[in-house]
């Protein structure tokens, strides 16, 4: 499991971290997606509303009216967020909405909150169609598992293994491109080759800023969460 047993009880928020990824789900279990905690204006919580394709709704005419028929004043949402090392868990009720550049969903304050420590896992298991740029070449394939530190990419048929074997021994500076459920646009990772195995698998250390691969694996953990906290 992705927590400990610490399991305490708020009735306030400490700082949380701008931009941590947050699970949204309706109390009814009628939808449930990943977004982004924008801030918070006094007793007010901003977040970022998902895509309308997050929302699984289909035929409903314009994105404003599947999001007004989707966040009606007073419905209950269930919300998790991951900062700073911990995990947040309350319930709020939608206020408004906020459709105009970037499209924010405001819910109220909740009384209370629950709160649990996190703690690390060493590989998270997921399938993310990805690209890996090396040099002029690029290499198409799944990432099939994450850490903090790196990936296992495994390659598309025909990928050429060649390009990653040079790769790996003149540790060349690479470029993974994914798109991860939670972004609109697709994310780019800095990383090397480091192994290569027969089936096809490249594991790959990450190098530079992991925002983005922190931001998926706090994303993972929501998920695993699920309805037991």
């Amino acid at each position: 499991m992705p927590y400990t047993n610490e399991n305490i009880v708020l009735n306030e928020f400490p700082a949380l971290e701008q931009d941590s990824v947050i699970q949204v789900s309706d109390a009814g279990g009628c939808f449930k997606y990943i977004s982004r905690f924008f801030g918070i204006d006094g007793k007010v919580i901003i977040t970022r509303l998902p895509s309308v394709t997050q929302l699984s709704k289909n035929g409903m005419g314009s994105d404003e009216l599947t999001y007004r028929d989707t966040f009606t004043k007073r419905r209950k949402l269930v919300m998790r967020i991951i900062s700073n090392g911990r995990i947040y868990a309350f319930e709020s009720e939608v206020i408004d909405l906020f459709l105009q550049g970037g499209r924010l969903l405001m819910t109220s304050y909740p009384d209370n909150i629950q709160s649990r420590s996190l703690r690390k896992e060493p590989r998270y298991p997921c399938a993310i169609t990805a690209e890996l740029v090396v040099g002029d070449a690029t290499v198409s394939g799944i990432v099939i598992n994450f850490s903090t530190g790196g990936g296992l990419l495994k390659l598309a048929e025909g990928g050429d293994l060649d390009v990653l074997q040079e790769a790996r021994s003149e540790k060349t500076e690479c470029l993974l491109k994914l798109r991860l459920p939670f972004d609109e646009k697709p994310s780019e990772v800095h990383c090397k080759v480091k192994s290569l195995s027969p089936e096809k698998q490249a594991g790959l250390a990450f190098s530079g800023d992991n925002e983005v691969i922190d931001r998926y694996i706090h994303a993972l953990n929501l998920e695993s969460i699920g309805d037991y906290f």
